[in-house]
């Protein structure tokens, strides 16, 4: 045999394996997925938790036999990675039509919570509709998605880098009021000094952050969104997921 030939049955070979990944999605070697701190979803990686999407993603990852390692960056780096496929999944990402263009997202989400909004105790502020968000100083994160229904609305806003920052101003009445996830925003009242002094409400309409393990747009990964789907949603069935639930006080 000739090297010529040994050159094209070589390819032949490589291109078998790259169809046969594409059309099972199966993996081998250990998934970068990236994320960055939202506690009680996930923890830093110095913290004697994971979080719930962590400890859920995890689950279904052992039960599809793939191997992952996870990295924390800043949410806006771990964007860009995605963009240019540094690495293979991103860990509760909301779904945009601008994300749709270099993601891939499973069906079934990890999870979902209602957006809230805290105020200061000493200024109660009553929203009957979202439109009066415009007259308010409202308080916001860099780089989170806010619905579009709500984000036009949001005329006057502080955008800050953690809730924290956000609690801080509401304590010192330099914001109006602040938007959170539910779930994230209960978890760190709990843990700030001025909690007394703060209120939650929700909001006249419910809006809904549902968060999801986005694929990087590499061959084959749509197949391994959708085993991901199928398999996270097998997982909801179980008495597991309801442990890792009420694990963080969840039902």
């Amino acid at each position: 045999m000739n090297k010529k030939h040994m050159v094209v049955i070589f390819g032949l070979m490589v291109i078998g394996v790259m169809n046969s990944f594409a059309q099972s999605g199966s993996v081998t070697d250990p998934l970068l997925i990236l994320t960055d701190p939202y506690e009680p979803y996930v923890f830093p990686p110095d913290a004697h938790l994971k979080g719930i999407d962590y400890e859920v993603m995890e689950a279904v990852f052992q039960r599809l036999n793939i191997p992952f390692e996870i990295k924390f960056f800043p949410w806006k780096r771990c964007l860009y990675m995605m963009q240019v496929q540094e690495a293979d999944g991103i860990l509760d990402g909301g779904i945009t039509e601008d994300r749709k263009t270099y993601l891939f997202f499973p069906e079934e989400p990890l999870s979902e919570s209602s957006l809230v909004m805290f105020y200061h105790k000493d200024h109660p502020i009553q929203l009957d509709t979202i439109e009066d968000l415009k007259q308010y100083l409202v308080g916001t994160q860099i780089g989170y998605i806010y619905s579009q229904g709500i984000a036009e609305m949001l005329i006057h806003r502080d955008d800050v880098e953690t809730i924290e920052q956000n609690f801080l101003k509401l304590e010192a009445n330099r914001i109006d009021l602040m938007l959170v996830d539910r779930v994230v925003g209960l978890y760190k009242v709990a843990a700030f000094e001025g909690r007394d002094q703060l209120a939650m409400v929700e909001l006249p309409e419910q809006l809904l952050n549902i968060y999801y393990l986005g694929f990087a747009k590499k061959a084959g990964y749509d197949k391994l969104a959708m085993r991901f789907s199928r398999a996270l949603s097998e997982f909801k069935q179980t008495q597991a997921y309801h442990d890792i639930l009420l694990k963080y006080g969840q039902r």
